[in-house]
Formats: structure tokens, C-alpha cells, sequence
């Protein structure tokens, strides 16, 4: 090899080589410091592009897993309301089966009937008050909803309209009411067979009910009504009798099973008995009745129709926390879905950025030990060209 002072070639290619152990030393360090592959797009392009696209995926899921929490939330909160009301009315049933007893005196059922008010216009608040971040859920007024529950736009899930608490809208019931009125005067002893004709929603039935010299106007109308509700079974039409101030007022309720249907409840009585029932023939036309807001357990008759009303409310709201329930459980089994795609996701963008810390550490020692022998080797390098001097000596 040729010697030279101007070009020290040895020395410059010790550097050289120190100047990559350098480097080497620095991307370890880099690496171990941060924990990370993949600090910048020079470390790995493809794998930076590819990484930042699984970002921004398991980013969307953590978001679609909070609302999906939010949607489970929103549930619960109308499902915890609805479970109030639905103790509510089963209190209200309560007091609709002890107000429809015989034993109860004007008073009894004025004092059962204030509790059930109360009870009704708290159910009433209860559906327009409840509310979850400001939206009210058991108004009627949350006509449904869309929930973004993956990273992805589509996907989502829908959820339709919540039950309408209200008392105006709580609860339907399919009956006729009518009522005939008898007159104190017209309710005289009688020797005449009474026939009475049933015709009902469910049947029809015909009922006789024989003469008892021994026997009050008053006790006739009782049999009367026994007569008739004997026959509900069969007819589904019940009777309720009620002392005025002026006489009696024979009640009818008729079910029916659907709306438009119609009962028609006939009462006759024949011969020329001293008992007269004026305005005997009574029609019932069946008709919705809808909502809890106007009912109430004052008589026996409105007793039999505030236990529909309440029986129609129960099913409702039992239906909607019914609802309610597949709508959480739906949620909580895509949040399932959303957590196991993070874990797969998070595990594969992982292996594209993450160091290797058995890997960089043994390089850090490699790189290290370069370092030093390099540093040595230059120093030994640029002694060289001293070597000239002897040929000069």
C-alpha cells in the first residue's frame, strides 16, 4: 500500500465505519427509549402507513364502545323509571280490587280513590320528567334513535321509539258502559216473573227470574244484577246496582275483545208486574278507552273499569321494560364485539411499531462495543502518516 500524508484512506474509512456504529447506537437507543420500532416513516413506510390505519381503528372503537355504554345507559334509566310505574299501578290495582268490593261505604272508597289519584299523577311525573343527558325518554317525545357503535360509518344500531308514559297515553281498555236509572217510585213489590235477555260481545244468555210475593222491589233488582253477572262468562257483560238519591241505577259493563267491535245488552221484563224499569233497553257500544287520567275507584262500576284501564297499562309497560332489556343486552354484546376487535387490532399494530427489547438491547451492546473499537482504531489511523517522517530521518 501506498504511504501518504495528504490522504489518510485508513483513517477515513475507521470513521466511516464509526459514523454507522453511530448511527446503529442512536436508532437503538431511540428505540429503547420510546419502545417503540417505528419512530419516524424512514424507520419503516409501509409499516408506518399500514400502523396509522389500525390507529385510527382501534381509536373509532374506543369511541363506539363509550356509546354504545351510553346506549345501555339510556336504557336503564327508562327501564328504572318504567319499574316505578309498574309498582305504582300495581298499587293502584290494589286499591282498584278493594274499592270493587260490596263492603266498602262511600267514604272507603273516597279514601282508596285519593291515594290512587296520587299514585296516578306521580306516574304521570314520573314519564314527564325522566330523562337521560336532557332527553326525555317516556314523554313520547324519543321517536327513536341511531347509535354509532363501530369505528366504521353503517355501523350502528337502531333503536325505535320508547314508550309514551303519560297517563293520557298509558294503557287502553275495550268496553261499553251504559246505565239505566229507576226511580224510588217505580221500585214496588211485584207477583210477576221478570225475563231478562243478555247479548254480549261473548254470547248471549236469557235469564228468569221468578215472582216472590215475599220478595222487595229492591231485592228483585239485586237478583237482577246477580242474574246477569252469573252469566259474564258466557255473555261478558256485568251489572252493578247503586242506590241514588232518587232510587237505583243499574250499571253494564260489556267487554269486547277489539276496536270497532260492539255489545249489545238488552233487559226486558215482561207481564204487567207492578215493577217498572224505565228505559229497560240498554245498547253498549264498545269503544277504546284510553289512558288512566280520568279514571277513578269511586263506585264498583268505575272500579271494574279503572282494573282494565290498569290491566292494559301493566302489559304495556311490562312490554317496553321487556324491550328495553333485549335493547341493553343487544348493546352489551356489541360492546363485546368492539372489545374483542381492539384486542386484535391493538396485538397486530403492535407487532408492525412495537421495539423488540431482546433484539435492540443485544444491538445496543453490539453497537456499543463498535463504538469504542472504532474510536480506538481511528485514533490508531491517524498516527500513520508519522510513519512518513522516518524516510525523512
Amino acid at each position: 500500500m501506498a504511504m501518504s500524508i495528504n490522504t489518510n484512506v485508513v483513517s477515513i474509512n475507521a470513521q466511516r465505519n464509526l459514523a454507522l456504529s453511530g448511527g446503529s447506537l442512536a436508532t437503538s437507543m431511540q428505540r429503547l427509549s420510546s419502545g417503540l420500532r417505528v419512530n419516524s416513516a424512514k424507520d419503516d413506510a409501509a409499516g408506518l402507513a399500514i400502523a396509522e390505519r389500525m390507529s385510527t381503528q382501534v381509536r373509532g372503537l374506543a369511541v363506539a364502545s363509550r356509546n354504545a355504554n351510553d346506549g345501555i345507559s339510556l336504557a336503564q334509566t327508562a327501564e328504572g323509571a318504567l319499574s316505578k310505574v309498574g309498582d305504582m299501578l300495581q298499587r293502584m290495582r290494589e286499591l282498584a280490587v278493594q274499592a270493587g268490593n260490596a263492603t266498602n261505604s262511600k267514604s272507603d272508597r273516597e279514601a282508596l280513590n285519593a291515594e290512587l289519584v296520587q299514585l296516578r299523577d306521580e306516574v304521570d311525573r314520573v314519564a314527564k320528567t325522566t330523562s337521560f343527558n336532557g332527553k326525555k325518554v317516556l314523554d313520547g317525545s324519543f321517536t327513536g334513535g341511531v347509535f354509532q357503535v363501530g369505528a366504521n360509518s353503517g355501523d350502528n344500531i337502531t333503536v325505535g321509539a320508547l314508550a309514551n308514559t303519560k297517563v293520557d297515553k298509558l294503557g287502553s281498555s275495550m268496553y261499553g258502559a251504559s246505565k239505566v236509572a229507576i226511580a224510588t217510585a217505580n221500585v214496588q213489590n211485584t207477583t210477576t216473573a221478570v225475563s231478562i235477555t243478555v247479548q254480549g260481545a261473548a254470547g248471549s244468555a236469557t235469564i228468569t227470574i221468578d215472582a216472590d210475593a215475599d220478595r222487595t222491589g229492591e231485592e228483585l233488582l239485586g237478583s237482577m244484577v246477580q242474574s246477569i253477572n252469573s252469566k259474564t262468562a258466557d255473555t261478558g257483560v256485568v251489572a252493578f246496582l247503586n242506590k241514588t238519591a232518587t232510587g237505583y241505577d243499574i250499571e253494564y259493563r260489556s267487554s269486547a275483545d277489539a276496536a270497532g267491535s260492539t255489545a249489545v245488552a238488552t233487559i226486558t221484563t215482561n207481564g204487567q208486574g207492578t215493577l217498572a224499569i224505565a228505559g229497560a233497553t240498554t245498547n253498549l257500544a264498545a269503544a277504546d278507552q284510553a289512558g288512566i287520567h280520568k279514571m277513578d275507584i269511586k263506585t264498583q262500576a268505575a272500579a271494574w273499569e279503572s282494573l282494565q284501564r290498569i290491566d292494559s297499562a301493566l302489559d304495556k309497560v311490562s312490554s317496553a321494560r321487556a324491550e328495553l332489556g333485549a335493547i341493553q343486552t343487544r348493546f352489551e354484546k356489541s360492546i363485546e364485539n368492539i372489545d374483542i376487535q381492539q384486542e386484535n387490532i391493538s396485538a397486530a399494530r403492535g407487532r408492525i411499531t412495537d421495539a423488540d427489547f431482546a433484539q435492540e438491547t443485544a444491538n445496543l451492546s453490539r453497537t456499543q462495543i463498535l463504538q469504542q473499537a472504532g474510536t480506538a482504531m481511528v485514533a490508531q489511523a491517524n498516527q500513520l502518516p508519522q510513519q512518513v517522517l522516518q524516510l525523512l530521518q
